[in-house]
C-alpha cells in the first residue's frame, strides 16, 4: 500500500490500491443481492409448487382410490375372458386364476406410481417457477435445481396428507480474489385438501 504525503501535510492513499477495493466491495454487495433474490425466487417457487400440489391433491386421491378399486376388477375381466375362450378346459381356467392373481400383486398400487413421479415433477414445475422470477442468467443456475426431497398427499391421515417439496440450488459466486459455491436449500409443507 502506498501512503504519499503532500506538502501541505495530509496523507493520502493512491488512487491504484484505492479502486481496486472499491470496486471489490461493490462487486461483493451486487453478489449478495443476486443471493438474496435467487433465495427468495427459490422460496416462491418451492412454496408455489407445495400450494399447487396440495390444492389438487383430493383430486389425485380421488383417482388414486378408483385405481386401486378398478385394477384387480379389470385383471378379473381379462382373466375370465381367457378362461372362457378355453371352454371346459379345468387347467386352463385354474392357469388363468393363477395368474390373475399374481398379476394383481405385481401391479404397484397408485400411491407407489405417485412416488415414482414424484421428484421428476417436482423438478420440472419449480424450475420453471424459478426461471420466472430470476430469468436465465447464468449466476442463478436455473437448470442445476435439485429436488431434495417431494411427496404427494396419498392419504387423509395427519402424516400422509401433506404435500412437501424441499429444492436446493449451487450458485457459483466470483469476485476478485475470491471463488465460493454457495448452496440454497428451501423447503415448503402443505396441508393436503384431502376432505377432512
Amino acid at each position: 500500500m502506498a501512503i504519499v504525503k503532500r506538502e501541505n501535510g495530509s496523507i493520502t492513499l493512491e488512487a491504484a490500491m484505492i479502486i481496486p477495493l472499491f470496486l471489490t466491495l461493490i462487486l461483493l454487495l451486487t453478489s449478495f443481492v443476486k443471493i438474496t433474490i435467487a433465495e427468495m425466487a427459490l422460496k416462491e417457487s418451492v412454496s408455489e409448487t407445495a400450494q399447487t400440489v396440495a390444492h389438487y391433491s383430493y383430486l389425485t386421491l380421488t383417482v388414486q382410490n378408483v385405481i386401486d378399486q378398478k385394477k384387480d376388477a379389470f385383471i378379473d375381466s381379462i382373466a375370465d375372458g381367457a378362461a372362457n375362450k378355453a371352454g371346459n378346459n379345468i387347467i386352463a381356467q385354474e392357469l388363468m386364476s393363477k395368474l390373475a392373481e399374481s398379476a394383481k400383486g405385481a401391479i404397484p398400487s397408485s400411491s407407489k406410481l405417485l412416488e415414482a413421479v414424484d421428484e421428476s415433477v417436482y423438478k420440472e414445475v419449480v424450475t420453471e417457477k424459478y426461471k420466472q422470477k430470476v430469468g436465465s442468467s447464468s449466476f442463478y443456475n436455473a437448470n442445476g435445481i435439485k429436488i431434495v426431497g417431494a411427496n404427494v398427499p396419498v392419504s387423509t391421515d395427519k402424516d400422509g396428507a401433506m404435500a412437501k417439496v424441499e429444492a436446493e440450488v449451487e450458485l457459483n459466486l466470483v469476485i476478485p480474489f475470491f471463488e465460493k459455491t454457495v448452496k440454497i436449500k428451501k423447503k415448503a409443507t402443505e396441508r393436503g385438501w384431502v376432505g377432512n
